[in-house]
């Protein structure tokens, strides 16, 4: 408003009170005083604040010299411009620049194999206008990074042995004392270790009291690694029911974001059996095998769980069906004879099998010759004498003593007779395995020779045919299982991890580091983006102790809250040969100093090397308005950079700004003095960065206010605090350092806060993308000044026209 014309009343104001009253209103203008004019009606702050210009239009005229940016969601702003909704929109006309908050960082690109996914990064850039520039965020952090990933490139080798056919990857999958490795969830239900259940020793013991979904109540393991992508996994367990109507649903899971794969059904009954399924991931990110059991109110009891990589026959398997496993309930072409002394017998039973199914049972009543009591099978064929053959099967005793011969022969003239190997399996089940050549070529019979020591023997899973590997050794070989109980033998499976050295984990580290770096520099290089600004370290300096996390002992600052309240902090990570590698860290945090001291200079140059010389590299971090000690220690953490690297490498450093107004109060006084500190604080800090000679910029800033429904004059305090710091910022760094300020986040709309400042309203414009109190205070900062006293009169008019003004900002 003008201040040289004022508007005076002849009669008083009292005169309107009475209509009855014929007296007019007259009205004058004092002596000295100018015309009055319709642009000299006062505005509302509202019909103001509707006037303003886009927030860039103001940068590009008062701040030419540096940039103010939208740090945003990709997906939401994808979404947007697919719907044409005002997140979009808004973004577009106001800021000059967008950091990507999440699209960017190396959880949301990189995948557990290493494969990078672009889908919602390229789709951002095509949406992009021309004129607004981007900046990374960012390489390298201890959040949000690659974790599975990286620990494969660092982690043991797993050595899997066994004498089954599964080498399985599961841990405690036999519950011989516990349910150690395992979790599980879901109201109404239960997971405990039961000792004994109808001769298994050791079991899963699982109750589901109500009916509902099959995922409603779960049995999990988490598996690390994950499963590879691609790879056919044999999943094989034993369960029974208490009811007959029972149902398991197996599947695979990523932990994280919960999405499943291979999803099958099993019907359980009372009986005890054995159940198997074949899968095979799709993706890399598989790293839980769950077992659902919401959907059946019912008692489950599950033992014997193997997960793996299913052993190929190590030969061309001739033998099928009864002739292998018995289960068919028949010998299958094997026959027996022998000395009548010995009264060998041979027959097929339920329940003897090592599965505890059927299986070959082969009675010797004396002491005597190999040969008084045998068991063969004749094939219809000669054995090629040119090829390595190779017999397996799987047999134990009755008696600890008990010994069994395999050889071959002639089937009509009992002659060319060799391949003898001696077994001693004793009470506990074996795997025997032995290769020959044939020294005749008319041998057409393998045989079992049981003889020698009475007692019954228990033969299975016999296979036989061309080894695959046509090397000979002479020697046969026999492999001991671990007997649990007389209705449930165990297969010894072994797992042992072979350790990387120092110097190795500090190689694939680097390798994974650079491919990183040079990922994302070559894939914006293909879209013709050159980005303004990087941020290559996030956050390096851990609070309260201000020393460089991972590379500092005992040095990390993650910590993750349970359903109870309970905290667990990252700690450094433990290895063995025996358990392998647990980083201790929680998920998707990574320490990269923890294996590579200077990780953050190698960042840097792998950055400098890959992105164009123009784009600025940045170290950024938080809380350094509060903490002076925290700043010193990223501009020594900057200062080591720049020293190791031998001249000045980082360009810039970024200090996030978070401001918290929990205590703005509805008093005026009150809130000013609050601001006044605040500048003191963010003078101080900009000062101290600007000293450093590296451009300074704002990265993240918002302002919380502790509640979802200020009032107004804590909405007006907030604006206070934004106009505050584009002032400061501007009047403690010089033009040539100054490289601008980043919004963290568009709108106080719920979408954008699910994970970060919830149930509060931090940004400058409110839930339905109006503008708040806290625009004109970013606009009048940028300016310097007060851009709200040029519009007077019909400039109300743009209130009612553009309904762009949110309903909080008061008159």
């Amino acid at each position: 408003m003008k201040i040289d014309k004022i508007i005076l009343p002849v009669v008083a104001s009292a005169m309107l009170l009475a209509s009855c009253d014929d007296q007019i209103m007259e009205w004058g203008r004092p002596a000295g005083q100018g015309e009055v004019t319709t642009a000299d009606i006062p505005l509302a702050i509202k019909e103001v604040l509707a006037n303003y210009e886009p927030v860039k239009t103001y940068a590009a005229q008062y701040t030419p010299n540096m940039l103010v940016g939208l740090g945003l969601s990709a997906s939401m702003y994808n979404e947007s411009a697919q719907k044409a909704t005002a997140y979009k929109t808004l973004a577009d006309e106001n800021f000059q620049m967008f950091t990507p908050g999440n699209a960017l960082k190396m959880d949301a690109i990189v995948g557990n194999s290493g494969n990078m996914n672009w889908t919602t990064v390229d789709a951002m850039l095509a949406n992009m206008p021309q004129d607004v520039r981007l900046y990374g965020h960012n390489f390298i952090w201890y959040q949000q990074q690659a974790q599975t990933y990286l620990k494969s490139l660092i982690a043991p080798t797993m050595v899997v042995k066994t004498d089954g056919d599964i080498a399985s990857v599961l841990k405690n999958g036999t519950f011989d004392s516990d349910l150690s490795g395992w979790s599980g969830w879901g109201a109404g239900s239960s997971r405990e270790w039961q000792e004994e259940k109808d001769g298994h020793t050791g079991v899963a013991h699982l109750t589901n009291t109500k009916e509902g979904n099959k995922w409603d109540s779960q049995f999990c393991q988490d598996l690390d690694p994950a499963l590879t992508e691609g790879v056919k996994y044999t999943l094989r367990f034993k369960a029974k029911c208490s009811t007959a109507s029972g149902l398991i649903q197996n599947c695979l899971q990523n932990s994280k974001t919960y999405s499943g794969q291979g999803y099958h059904d099993f019907n359980i009954g009372t009986d005890w059996a054995t159940y198997e399924y074949e899968i095979t991931p799709t993706s890399d990110d598989m790293n839980r095998l769950c077992f659902n059991f919401g959907s059946v109110n019912a008692e489950y009891w599950i033992d014997d769980v193997e997960l793996g990589v299913k052993k190929e026959d190590p030969m061309e398997n001739i033998l099928s069906g009864d002739a292998s496993d018995f289960e068919g309930g028949t010998k299958g072409g094997w026959s027996s004879w022998g000395d009548k002394a010995n009264a060998p017998t041979a027959e097929v039973k339920e329940g003897v099998g090592r599965n505890g199914s059927y299986g070959l049972v082969l009675t010797n009543n004396k002491d005597a010759n190999m040969w008084n009591a045998q068991c063969a099978y004749t094939f219809d064929s000669y054995l090629d004498p040119s090829k390595v053959y190779m017999i397996q099967f799987y047999v134990k005793s009755s008696s600890s003593a008990g010994e069994i011969q395999f050889q071959y022969q002639n089937g009509s003239t009992y002659g060319s007779q060799g391949g003898y190997a001696s077994f001693t399996p004793g009470t506990d089940w074996y795997l025997c395995e032995k290769k020959f050549k044939p020294g005749y070529d008319d041998v057409n019979r393998i045989m079992f020779n049981f003889g020698k020591v009475a007692g019954t023997y228990y033969i299975d899973d016999i296979k036989f045919g061309v080894a695959k590997d046509q090397s000979l050794d002479a020697n046969a070989k026999q492999f001991r299982f671990v007997r649990r109980s007389s209705h449930s033998p165990r297969r010894a499976t072994t797992i042992t991890y072979t350790l990387k050295s120092p110097e190795e984990k500090r190689t694939a580290l680097l390798g994974a580091m650079d491919a990183w770096i040079k990922g994302c520099a070559d894939h914006l290089k293909e879209k013709g983006i050159v980005p303004y600004g990087y941020d290559v370290i996030n956050e390096p300096i851990a609070d309260g102790s201000n020393k460089v996390r991972g590379v500092d002992a005992g040095t990390f600052g993650g910590s993750d809250t349970d359903d109870d309240g309970n905290r667990t902090y990252d700690s450094a990570p433990v290895e063995s040969t025996t358990d392998g590698l647990n980083l201790n860290w929680g998920g998707n945090r990574f320490y990269w100093g923890y294996y590579v001291k200077d990780y953050a200079v190698k960042a840097f140059q792998y950055a400098r090397k890959y992105l164009p010389a123009e784009t600025k590299l940045f170290v950024n971090d938080y809380n350094l308005e509060v903490s002076p000690g925290k700043l010193d220690a990223l501009i020594n953490f900057v200062k080591k950079i720049d020293s190791d690297n031998g001249s000045p490498i980082v360009d810039g450093i970024g200090s996030q700004v978070h401001f918290d107004l929990h205590a703005a109060t509805d008093d005026v006084t009150t809130n000013d003095s609050i601001i006044k500190v605040l500048k003191g604080r963010v003078d101080k800090m900009f000062q101290t960065l600007a000293a450093t000679g590296k451009l300074v910029r704002v990265t993240e800033l918002d302002v919380a206010l502790g509640t979802s429904s200020p009032s107004a004059a804590q909405y007006k305090c907030q604006s206070d605090c934004y106009k505050m710091i584009f002032e400061s910022y501007k009047e403690n760094v010089p033009q040539a350092q100054q490289s601008g300020i980043t919004i963290w986040g568009l709108s106080d709309n719920a979408d954008e806060h699910v994970y970060w400042i919830p149930d509060d309203a931090p940004n400058i414009f409110d839930s339905n993308y109006l503008r708040k109190w806290a625009y004109k205070g970013v606009c009048d900062g940028i300016a310097g000044e007060d851009l709200g006293l040029k519009y007077g009169g019909d400039d109300y008019k743009a209130y009612y026209e553009r309904q762009n003004v949110s309903p909080t900002v008061g008159q």
